[in-house]
């Protein structure tokens, strides 16, 4: 039976020989690699998806860190700016005096002549005290239109006018304006601590 296979063997023509040796080695690779690397390269393709994974599940915490970043900015950016617009003294009397004073400034620049200013209730909103004032005073109706739109250079953001009315005074074009100011101060800055 040997001789019959050597026969056979040298009967084939050396082209399909080398042919049928490089299948039979192709087979062998392909059986190695089914064995001994399929395990690992699986492995590899698990360990690299679960990467890719927790990759992306941490994106949004990096970017949430960045957005905690930007809202700490803009609470520093607003209590610098609060702290600015609250220029007025911490005292009741000393606070007065200055809104008095920046309001007929502010009026006798627009020719409007203030009548009276009176203090009305005060109450806690938030973390705000709300300080309100009422303000009677005449003038001519676009300038009061024009110094009502100015209060906020004047008394910064930290003001508001929570209620308002005009009234024609009779000739002459006069009229009479009647208006509540509400100025908000954060307690912090009252009970004296400057921090958050």
């Amino acid at each position: 039976m040997n001789a019959r296979l050597k026969e056979l063997i040298g009967s084939l023509d050396s082209r399909l020989l080398t042919a049928i040796m490089l299948m039979l080695l192709l087979l062998v690779a392909a059986e190695g690699w089914m064995l001994a690397l399929r395990k690992p390269f699986a492995e590899y393709r698990r360990v690299h998806a679960t990467h890719s994974m927790l990759e992306s599940s941490l994106q949004p915490a990096a970017d949430q860190s960045g957005e905690l970043e930007k809202v700490v900015g803009e609470l520093k950016l607003l209590k610098t700016r609060l702290s600015g617009q609250l220029k007025m003294a911490a005292s009741d009397d000393e606070m007065v005096a200055t809104l008095m004073g920046a309001l007929d400034r502010s009026a006798s620049r627009y020719g409007i002549f203030l009548t009276s200013m009176t203090p009305g209730p005060r109450r806690q909103v938030s973390v705000f005290e709300e300080v309100s004032f009422g303000v009677i005073g005449n003038g001519n109706y676009l300038q009061l239109c024009r110094w009502m739109l100015d209060f906020e250079q004047t008394l910064g953001g930290s003001a508001t006018i929570t209620d308002f009315d005009m009234k024609a005074a009779g000739e002459g074009g006069k009229v009479f304006l009647t208006f509540n100011i509400a100025l908000y101060r954060p307690i912090k800055l009252l009970e004296g601590t400057h921090g958050f």
